[in-house]
């Protein structure tokens, strides 16, 4: 009976598979397509900062390097020079052990290391016949020196920790919302760089609302791969749309409109280098400093002081990062809150060639991003940063202001590192940090084999330039007045007049 049945159902049987089996192939298709469409590479841990930037997207064939390469000959070409200069006079040398046997850590850049970084990335192609090659996704070129016809800037913050956000909040709805701050702001992005998640708590849930009615976005570097770097803020993955953007840190401090208005027309006569409110000193050594009255002796008097360099030869030279105070002139860093920065630096930031030194700020104790990024802009543009006054009050407040000088200057020091040196017992921390702090600077120099030579402050060329008994350039007083700044105009609104 078994095989009676059998053979009775073969028929249907045999009509009901090819549908069946045809049905199932194109769903097995189906789920391999999808998967196929939607596998992510896995980078959380396999691929570094770079390898991951190169797989994420790949360049046009048609790029036009050749502006790129432009830059980068005149790094080396400076490189060369100073590495030059310094063998002529004896000091160079490749040994700098005594650096790291007193700072007592292992984050060190090499002697002109930009030039063995530039050999390394050549010899690694072969085939390749300049500093650039295609694999890079972004093409890189310097800014113009000017940007008369821009209105608006991009604001970037940096922020990790979502039960601090009561003060970015309340900044960003002013800077979306104020009538005339608003005018400026195409878009705010905040990089967010911490480990949490911004919606944790109630207010990172109003922060992404602010977003769905305001030109506020997020991003989300670590999601997408990136170490926990202070240099995501800096990276062209960001898609900037603006050629000027204001960096801010998440607590500030944060400038009035007048003062940032007065910072973005400086930037726009001046958008090939950054410009910043609270710029450091770095002092030079005795050689270098001689160095230095020599090339402005040797200067034309008509001729600004902000577009030489220092040669910064390894066995002699030593830096030292002046925390004291911030300087109009002579500056030859910015801090990141309140500077601005042309968006075409960002893919150069993040270029290959400079990975070394990302790896540097990402491994040294302080993990030094604003040193390293004045450095690197400096170095490009061929010039030191300009400074604008942070603070812009109308002359009728002037006397509240001197009398809250004082207590300012005590603030000054919580604007070191996030550190209270006030505190009982901060004193060997505080020297601690100052010798990190001068660390860096050597460190950075010693791998291009220069620095900068300071910047110009807001009063140059004005009648509150002045000079004092030490030869020193100052702005009297330290900081502008309505009507003081020579770019704007006397009511403090933008002078069309003087950008051209």
């Amino acid at each position: 009976m078994y095989d009676n049945a059998k053979s009775k159902a073969s028929p249907f049987v045999s009509k009901m598979l090819f549908p069946v089996l045809l049905v199932t192939s194109f769903l097995i298709a189906v789920i391999l397509y999808i998967n196929f469409m939607t596998t992510k590479v896995d980078v959380s841990v396999s691929l570094s900062p770079l390898q991951l930037q190169l797989q994420l997207q790949l360049p046009p064939a048609s790029f036009d390097r050749s502006k790129e390469n432009a830059a980068f000959e005149s790094l080396i070409n400076r490189s060369k020079h100073h590495q030059q200069h310094c063998d002529s006079i004896g000091l160079s040398s490749n040994d700098f052990s005594g650096q790291l046997a007193i700072n007592n850590h292992t984050a060190h850049l090499p002697p002109f290391g930009f030039l063995d970084a530039v050999r390394g990335y050549r010899d690694s192609d072969t085939s390749r016949s300049s500093v650039v090659d295609g694999s890079y996704p972004y093409r890189c070129e310097l800014p113009l020196e000017n940007e008369c016809d821009e209105t608006q800037f991009t604001i970037i913050f940096m922020a990790y920790n979502p039960d601090r956000l009561d003060m970015l909040l309340k900044e960003i709805k002013m800077m979306l919302t104020d009538n005339d701050y608003s005018k400026m702001v195409a878009e705010i992005i905040i990089v967010w760089n911490g480990e949490r998640h911004i919606d944790e708590t109630h207010l990172g849930k109003k922060m992404l609302d602010l977003g769905k009615t305001l030109p506020l976005r997020i991003s989300y570097p670590l999601k997408a791969g990136f170490p926990n770097d202070l240099m995501n803020r800096y990276h062209p993955r960001l898609g900037v749309k603006t050629k000027a953007i204001l960096y801010y840190d998440d607590d500030g401090p944060f400038y009035s409109y007048r003062a940032v208005l007065g910072g973005f027309e400086l930037w726009k006569r001046n958008s090939n280098v950054q410009i910043g409110a609270m710029a450091r000193k770095i002092d030079l050594g005795e050689r270098q400093a001689e160095e230095s009255r020599s090339i402005r002796a040797s200067s034309s008097e008509t001729t600004p002081n902000d577009g030489y360099f220092v040669s910064h030869c390894p066995t002699k030279d030593n830096l030292h990062y002046n925390y004291q105070t911030f300087a109009n002139f002579d500056a030859r860093m910015v801090l990141p809150s309140g500077s601005f920065l042309h968006s075409n630096y960002l893919c150069f930031l993040w270029h290959p060639i400079f990975e070394d030194v990302r790896e540097y700020v990402r491994n040294h104790p302080v993990n030094p991003d604003d040193g390293t990024v004045s450095m690197l802009v400096s170095q490009l543009a061929g010039k030191a940063p300009r400074v604008y006054s942070r603070r812009l009050p109308p002359a009728e407040k002037m006397q509240q202001q001197q009398q809250q000088q004082q207590k300012q200057r005590e603030q000054r020091r919580r604007l070191m590192d996030g550190i209270n040196w006030d505190k009982q017992g901060a004193h060997d921390k505080k020297m601690h940090w100052g010798r990190l702090r001068s660390d860096v600077a050597n460190s950075l120099a010693r791998y291009f084999g220069s620095i900068n030579s300071g910047s110009l402050g807001w009063c140059y060329g004005t009648e509150y330039h002045i000079i004092n008994k030490k030869n020193e350039d100052l702005c009297d007083p330290e900081m502008a007045r309505v009507g003081m700044l020579p770019w704007m105009n006397t009511d403090s609104s933008a002078g069309d007049s003087t950008c051209s």
